[in-house]
């Protein structure tokens, strides 16, 4: 038997590429939340949750679902999926600072149609090393659902939060929120960027002792700093020392981390990755400029860079 639809002059028209692309994927709140929209596109916020008797924040993730799927783009906003897309209410819902809330039906029926979830909550649970409540669950179930984070990149985040003894759900799940607000979505740009994080904490106290920086808060400055030495710039500890002992000679005994990342930036641009080659440059330069080979001494930056460097410290040239 063959079914046809009714249309008549109330017919309610919606995106077709949108909605028919992440059909299998929207559940009954986000379809219902998008039929509601679609009708009446004036419709606030707290109408829409009376109407169909969910929360804020489950509204949000409806929201949130749609916008990205190309069928709702917020009021001002240009939308690059569909031309059919249309306004959401109010147009100032975004993705919550926290995880939505699941009632205990609906997080029994997650992980019932979704295979794979149940192994990731036992996994997760042996990283932790504890049994999930329901709050806690509830959580897992957010970064699957509301962050659509896949079961690698989880399992990865809880492993890594298990190494540094954070095992808090609610300390993952904002660790969570803010990779995701930083654009790291995938497994890959997760891994890298832990192993930043990692390499950064091996070198902390060795670089705090440097500077004589003790146990105070990092300004956000050093933390971007030493953040790239350690990360983007994988620079042995042996080269970091290398450069604060330049800028301790050329400054008077200042410990400057902005006039050591001026160094360090400049060996990376030039691909300097081992002493040696440093200590090779610093050679070949002096060569250069005098026409012998010097002894081995402190590495001279060139007259442009320390004359540029020493201005922006306020110094002499």
């Amino acid at each position: 038997m063959k079914y046809k639809a009714v249309h008549s002059e109330n017919t309610i028209g919606i995106p077709r590429e949108p909605i028919m692309n992440n059909l299998l994927e929207a559940d009954a709140v986000q379809m219902k939340v998008l039929i509601c929209i679609m009708d009446k596109p004036d419709i606030t916020t707290e109408e829409l949750c009376e109407k169909l008797d969910i929360t804020k924040r489950r509204l949000a993730m409806a929201l949130t679902f749609w916008e990205k799927a190309g069928a709702l783009v917020k009021d001002g906003a240009k939308s690059g999926k569909s031309k059919a897309a249309a306004t959401t209410p109010e147009a100032k819902l975004g993705r919550s600072s926290e995880l939505p809330k699941y009632t205990s039906d609906e997080i029994a029926n997650y992980i019932a149609s979704h295979e794979g979830v149940r192994q990731l909550l036992i996994d997760c649970q042996h990283l932790i090393g504890k049994m999930f409540n329901l709050a806690e669950t509830e959580i897992v179930i957010g970064l699957l659902d509301y962050l659509k984070l896949d079961e690698a990149y989880i399992s990865l985040l809880f492993a890594h939060c298990a190494r540094n003894g954070k095992k808090s759900l609610r300390y993952i799940e904002k660790m969570a929120i803010g990779f995701f607000d930083k654009g790291i979505m995938s497994y890959e740009e997760l891994d890298a960027h832990l192993c930043m994080i990692e390499a950064a904490q091996e070198y902390d106290k060795p670089l705090r002792k440097l500077f004589g920086i003790g146990r105070r808060a990092l300004t956000k400055k050093e933390q971007d700093a030493f953040d790239n030495w350690c990360g983007k710039m994988q620079m042995p500890f042996e080269i970091i020392e290398k450069a604060f002992e330049i800028t301790v000679d050329n400054l008077s005994g200042k410990a400057s981390v902005d006039y050591c990342n001026a160094i360090l930036c400049r060996w990376f641009d030039a691909g300097y990755k081992t002493l040696e080659e440093v200590e090779a440059a610093s050679e070949q330069y002096k060569h250069d400029k005098t026409g012998v080979t010097e002894k081995k001494g402190s590495f001279e930056t060139d007259d442009f860079f320390e004359a540029a460097l020493r201005r922006s410290y306020g110094e002499e040239d």
